[in-house]
């Protein structure tokens, strides 16, 4: 599950991607130098469930080039930084780790808050069971606490237009049906009130939901912010680079 706010209110999504498939969650290499990609693991759905499959984000990469190169991969367990030196961190203890441009500050097994240049802010949930059902995975979620150094080229599924001034939402048509629309970029994309729970449960979010994959929310489809392996840091649909 995605979620991002605007100022007035929230918007949430889900992707149902593919296990092993890697997403492009923010893609501005070339400007503030920032790349976040999310690799997903599926596990089997819930009895009397209508989909096939589940999948959660088992690793995210953070890369970063500005001033120098650096990389962050976390996963449920553990974190690499490497800025020049490697270095190793669990994420079951907390921990404040400071770079010449990163700060990792790690909340023993619950969030990792990642902030670059004192603009950019991330902020990963760490979603780990002590006895998981057949269905549920130890996981990862991602969000975007502060995107102010992010340029205005700015995409991926999180990183485009949606999180930054340059995106609006300019019209809330609520009719009498269950489902309601709203006007994005001139399309119009059908969405329902949905609560949500975030934070492991410790924080209750309300939001418009968009189902279908985001259709019409985000730019193309899900498929266009697929990237070929961890380190891709390419920035328009269909290329690929490495850091």
């Amino acid at each position: 599950m995605e979620w991002y706010t605007t100022h007035k209110f929230s918007v949430c999504f889900n992707i149902d991607g593919e296990p092993g498939d890697i997403l492009r969650l923010v893609s501005d290499h070339k400007e503030s130098g920032v790349t976040v990609n999310g690799q997903l693991i599926g596990a089997p759905a819930p009895p009397n469930g209508h989909k096939k499959h589940r999948t959660y984000f088992s690793t995210i990469t953070i890369l970063n080039n500005k001033p120098e190169r650096s990389y962050l991969e976390i996963t449920p367990k553990r974190i690499i930084l490497d800025d020049g030196e490697r270095l190793l961190l669990s994420c079951g203890r907390s921990a404040v780790v400071r770079s010449s441009s990163l700060e990792v500050s790690i909340s023993a097994n619950s969030n990792v808050t990642v902030t670059i240049r004192d603009t950019i802010s991330f902020v990963i949930l760490i979603h780990r069971y002590k006895k998981p059902a057949p269905y549920q995975r130890n996981h990862l979620g991602f969000y975007i606490s502060n995107s102010k150094g992010l340029s205005s080229d700015s995409h991926g599924l999180l990183g485009s237009s949606v999180i930054l001034p340059g995106f609006h939402i300019s019209s809330l048509f609520v009719g009498p049906n269950p489902t309601n629309t709203l006007k994005v970029k001139g399309r119009l994309v059908p969405v329902v009130w949905k609560q949500r729970r975030i934070y492991n449960g410790q924080q209750e979010v309300e939001c418009w939901f968009a189902k279908n994959n985001a259709d019409k929310l985000i730019d193309g489809s899900y498929k266009d912010y697929l990237a070929s392996h961890p380190f891709d840091t390419g920035t328009s649909f269909g290329t690929s680079n490495s850091l």
